[in-house]
């Protein structure tokens, strides 16, 4: 654990416990919103990769199609 993050460990341990357990709430939520975010990113990856695949097939065909009509 980095020297700043002990710190804000350490102060988080000197809250009252009813701030240390709003703490620990607030952090499982931003935690769980970076998770989920993770999970948008990857869909979003692998819709990409799938309309990326799909243009260089049409490119392909477009190129094989040609090579048939000059031949």
């Amino acid at each position: 654990m980095s020297t700043k993050a002990q710190a804000i460990l350490d102060e988080i341990k000197a809250l009252p416990p009813e701030e240390q357990e709003q703490v620990v709430d607030e952090a499982i939520r931003l935690r769980e919103g970076a998770k989920e975010w993770e999970r948008q990113r990857a869909k979003l990856r692998a819709m990409q990769s799938r309309h990326a695949g799909r243009g260089l097939l049409n490119r392909l065909l477009e190129e094989r199609a040609k090579e048939r009509a000059r031949g």
